[in-house]
């Protein structure tokens, strides 16, 4: 059957159980105070501050740690650590030796050295099979040239333009130009374009030509610094103010490179590469020809490669070597303790011993920064954003209040009975008072509000997701089912944003209290359930379990216990 609601109004706050002997001590339980009723417990709604907290307890740890370990199998140099001691970033803790390691770099450095000459002399074979541009300029290679074309001594591989400078003949009537002189500006209109530029009068050949039309006239060789616009082949008139006359030239003129150099092959062969596209503007000494020599440059290639391996793994072998002096990481505290603290184990290493490949000789630690990783219930996480403030009480240093900052909020929880904790990471100033390990508790600030209405908790009821109280009218009369809504809370204050008034009264439900059993009542309770068979050695409440006799529910394992109070026996 179910308790019913008188039993259910009782506690038993201690049943014990003898082995087999069936005797029964129960202490107090609640009911009804006889005679009076429950004294009423009423509050007034209050204006103030409520600081919302969310808190945990871990113990301190440094916030920077970096174990110092053996890089390899090695023997001892010289060693500058004692078992607690400051550092400085780049302090050499430990010198070690690896004769393995130091003879791996040498074989390396030799090995590149020895692809590097061969290298060498691979290119200097293909400097005598090629070919170079003379001059600086625009690179046309001949129309017959390709990869492959077979060439000798004379054949000539390209030309290379000087771009920079133009030149044009033009015929000018005889008379005008001998009036013309070296340096005058001459206009040329382009044909084909809208466009005129000025060039600059560069010598004047006074042999006379004729005109074409019955008439002489005079070569006039014009040179036009080309600002990318012209090349050879366009077609230019000319015009130039003599006196206060402006002359044309007799006919069109083309223009000209100013200076090209051919490229000849000066070796029999064959075309093997052509580094440069024919229009490419090459410098002076640029290669415009690689002739065969069936595997040379595939040679090449594959010893650059091959020496860009190798000074990987000659970089390697000389970090390797480089990582024989251990150095601190960053400044804080060298100590042996952070790897073994039940003994000193410096006190075998002196130079000479061996130590293993990982090592550890302890870990240094910066110590002004500490960090406090608390874990937060989930139903708080979303509270909590990396800036906030807490503040940080430890311990053993009663008194003392630390600031911290919350850095970092871990994605991944843990689960413990039911609920799950996130590790929230607080950063601590150090102040030289906190050591690694102690214990504090963090209050992270959510908010703080001031002047805000509020409540104690025990005030509040909830139904459905909503709150109420009892609310204690002007008249003496109470409204059981008060509606209100709530803001933040501490753990003794809950804010009221909607439905009371500073120094509106509630009443606070009251729990009754127990009281002590008498005997005779003992005797009835025992009665009562009496008759259902007890567990092994009597059942029941041995460990927290079920009621002593308490038939089927009433069996608990040994030492286990049995079905909860208020569940059928």
């Amino acid at each position: 059957m179910k308790w019913s609601g008188k039993v259910i109004g009782m506690s038993l706050a201690g049943v014990l159980l003898v082995g087999g002997g069936g005797y029964f001590a129960f202490g107090a339980v609640k009911k009804p105070m006889a005679g009076a009723a429950a004294q009423e417990v009423v509050t007034a709604v209050k204006k103030g501050d409520i600081r919302s907290t969310v808190s945990g307890t871990a113990q301190f740890e440094p916030k920077e740690k970096q174990t110092i370990v053996s890089p390899a199998d090695a023997t001892i140099k010289a060693m500058h650590l004692t078992r607690n001691m400051p550092v400085k970033a780049g302090d050499v803790l430990v010198e070690l030796s690896s004769p393995t390691l130091e003879n791996n770099l040498q074989k390396a450095l030799m090995t590149q050295a020895d692809i590097e000459k061969q290298i060498a002399e691979l290119q200097r074979q293909q400097a005598n099979m090629g070919t170079s541009a003379p001059i600086g300029g625009q690179l046309v290679l001949a129309p017959n040239i390709e990869v492959g074309s077979n060439v000798n001594k004379n054949t000539k591989i390209a030309t290379v333009n000087d771009t920079t400078n133009l030149l044009a003949t033009v015929l000018f009537p005889y008379e005008e130009a001998l009036q013309l002189r070296s340096g005058e500006e001459i206009d040329l209109a382009v044909d084909g374009f809208s466009i005129t530029k000025t060039g600059k009068v560069d010598a004047v050949n006074k042999t006379a030509k004729s005109d074409g039309k019955g008439g002489k006239a005079l070569e006039v060789q014009i040179r036009i610094q080309n600002d990318g616009t012209l090349d050879a082949g366009l077609k230019v008139k000319a015009s130039a103010r003599i006196g206060n006359v402006s002359v044309d030239a007799v006919a069109e003129s083309s223009l000209e490179y100013a200076k090209s150099a051919p490229v000849v092959a000066g070796v029999q062969g064959t075309v093997s590469s052509l580094p440069n596209k024919s229009g490419t503007l090459v410098k002076a000494g640029a290669s415009v020809a690689v002739l065969e020599n069936d595997t040379i440059q595939s040679d090449i290639s594959d010893k650059e490669a091959a020496l860009e391996q190798q000074k990987l793994a000659v970089q390697e072998a000389r970090d390797k070597v480089a990582d024989l002096v251990v150095k601190a990481p960053f400044d804080g505290v060298f100590s042996t303790d952070f790897v073994n603290t039940k003994e000193n184990i410096l006190a075998s290493l002196t130079p000479g011993a061996k130590v293993k490949n990982a090592f550890e000789f302890g870990a240094v630690a910066n110590m002004e920064l500490m960090q406090l990783p608390i874990q937060v219930d989930e139903l708080d996480l979303n509270a909590i954003k990396t800036g906030m403030k807490a503040e940080v009480s430890v311990d053993s240093l009663q008194g003392k209040k630390f600031e911290g900052e919350v850095t970092q909020i871990s994605s991944m929880g843990t689960t413990t009975n039911g609920v799950t904790f996130y590790d929230v990471i607080l950063a601590v100033k150090n102040t030289n008072e906190l050591k690694y390990g102690m214990t504090a508790t963090a209050n992270i600030l959510i908010e703080n509000k001031t002047g805000v209405l509020y409540v104690s908790p025990e005030a509040l009821q909830s139904r459905q997701g909503k709150r109420y109280v009892t609310l204690k009218k002007a008249d003496g009369t109470l409204e059981a089912q008060h509606e209100v809504k709530i803001g933040i809370r501490s753990t003794t204050q809950v804010e009221i944003t909607e439905g009371l008034k500073e120094g509106d009264k509630v009443v606070v439900p009251q729990k009754a209290q127990p009281t002590k059993m008498t005997q005779q009542e003992i005797d009835r309770l025992r009665q009562q359930y009496q008759g259902g068979q007890g567990g092994q050695g009597g059942g029941g409440f041995q460990g927290g379990g079920g009621l002593p006799g308490g038939g089927q529910g009433g069996q608990g394992s040994q030492g286990g216990g049995g079905q909860r109070a208020n569940q059928t026996r």
